[in-house]
């Protein structure tokens, strides 16, 4: 099981595949939502994760609605990721955050400059806990 996110900016999407990984956790990235649609039949995940603001002809809260009509799908949980967001949507991120509630996701993070621990944070509530982190490292302990 691991989790399934669309996020089109490449830097974007290899910060957010480094921040889980380094916590123990299998990411799945996409770029366009029908990629995401045919992935979220195929690959078992327990955490769907959407950028925002997509150009790539489609619409987020349309997906969103997909995912939380299909039996299936709709009770993994579903956050929605604004990373370095204009000015235009920090504008609207709160009209985006009450839409986003009401059609059913778990949460909507901005992160202006990415911090890689806050945005753990902010999604630990929503990762499945792991066996141990997969970077984790002992302290070397003295000899005496």
């Amino acid at each position: 099981m691991g989790i399934v996110a669309l996020i089109e900016n490449r830097e974007h999407a290899d910060q957010v595949v480094a921040c889980l990984k380094a916590v123990g956790h299998d990411v799945h990235v996409v770029d366009r939502f029908s990629l995401a649609k045919e992935i979220l039949h195929s690959y078992p995940c327990n955490l769907i994760i959407s950028d925002v603001h997509l150009d790539n002809g489609g619409n987020v809260f349309d997906f969103l609605q997909w995912v939380k009509s299909d039996p299936v799908l709709s009770g993994i949980p579903f956050v929605l990721l604004s990373i370095e967001p204009t000015a235009l949507a920090q504008y609207l991120k709160d009209g985006v955050r009450i839409t986003a509630r009401h059609l059913g996701a778990a949460k909507y993070i901005v992160v202006e400059d990415f911090d890689a621990i806050l945005l753990i944070e902010e999604l630990l509530p929503f990762l499945p806990k792991t066996r141990a982190p997969i970077h984790s490292e002992l302290p070397a302990q003295n000899s005496i």
